[in-house]
């Protein structure tokens, strides 16, 4: 199977949930559809957003094909399997594939009880994964959920793995990022994966972001990708990183609830995908009314922006096609 270019926005979804926390899949479905009339470039359920490592093995496969269903064939879906042991991982992997997914995001989660959290159990993790698909695989540097940091030199060495093609960056320490590029760029692409280094992480030559913030304003991720990469405007880059993305990122930092806070957000959005799964909460009045004003500010900034961007497509002397992202 030919490697898929995993390029854009990259939307890491929560999983809806009824009252009793059963997947809710039609809100999924509904979910879907404002990331994607939002401008997202392809899908990925059961991240660490998605609340994957909370969710059983017949839940996540579940979860995956009501987005193989909703959208297979029309833009990459592209599984995240974060599991604590290899045999699940495995197993995971291959239900994905057989499901259609483009790619696969992998995790291990190495407890305690893995003497250290020695580099040869993570490789021979994702050399075992690899050994069972086709597929490309991420890998997901998150060292507070796995206990295990992806430093350079674990890096280099998983790059010796075919199947690996990118790394989703999520310490939030930008020397990450061209540390890898440098040394190990031509075999492996970052992708950013952290919301408060965005801009400098595509700055630096990222061409995709995975963040779950995505859930709440896919289209300001959208219009920040193409004011750096097409449009190689950074004022205006600036402009929508400091407006319409980092004010979410505050709520997440100011109320250390990421899953409510995000959940909040989307219901704000006009997308009810209940509240996460407990001990997990959700978000209180005084931060439900607060996500409301904030999404409704963001959204009038969307569209100024929008329509920016939309006047560039016919300024004398531009190029009459406009730029390649798509302007929303």
């Amino acid at each position: 199977m030919k490697p898929v270019e995993l390029t854009g926005t990259i939307v890491p979804l929560v999983t809806p949930f009824f009252a009793d926390e059963s997947f809710d899949a039609q809100a999924m479905s509904r979910l879907i559809d404002y990331v994607l009339g939002q401008g997202a470039d392809a899908l990925m359920p059961t991240a660490l957003t998605g609340e994957g490592p909370l969710l059983d093995v017949e839940e996540t496969v579940a979860v995956w094909e009501a987005v193989f269903q909703k959208v297979g064939g029309h833009l990459p879906i592209i599984p995240a399997v974060i599991s604590t042991t290899t045999r699940q991982a495995v197993r995971l992997v291959r239900a994905a594939e057989e499901g259609g997914a483009a790619a696969i995001m992998a995790a291990p989660i190495l407890p305690e009880l893995y003497a250290g959290r020695v580099h040869d159990d993570v490789f021979a993790f994702y050399a075992d994964i690899a050994a069972c698909t086709s597929l490309s695989i991420i890998l997901f540097n998150y060292p507070s959920l796995t206990g295990v940091d992806f430093v350079l030199p674990l890096v280099e060495r998983l790059t010796r793995i075919e199947n690996v093609g990118y790394i989703k960056e999520s310490s939030g320490d930008i020397k990450r990022v061209h540390g890898i590029h440098r040394a190990v760029g031509e075999r492996l692409a970052v992708i950013c994966g952290a919301p408060n280094v965005a801009l400098e992480s595509l700055a630096l030559g990222c061409r995709a972001w995975i963040t779950g913030i995505m859930n709440v304003v896919p289209r300001s991720a959208q219009q920040l990708m193409c004011a750096v990469m097409e449009l190689g405007d950074l004022p205006l880059a600036r402009r929508i990183y400091y407006e319409q993305v980092l004010p979410v990122v505050d709520v997440l930092v100011q109320n250390c609830n990421p899953t409510g806070t995000i959940k909040g957000g989307v219901s704000a959005r006009g997308v009810d995908v209940g509240v996460p799964r407990r001990p997990g909460h959700g978000v209180g009045p005084a931060d439900k009314e607060r996500l409301g004003k904030l999404v409704a500010k963001i959204a009038e900034a969307e569209a100024r922006i929008a329509t920016e961007m939309s006047r560039r497509r016919t300024q004398p002397g531009g190029d009459p096609r406009g730029p390649k992202c798509r302007v929303r």
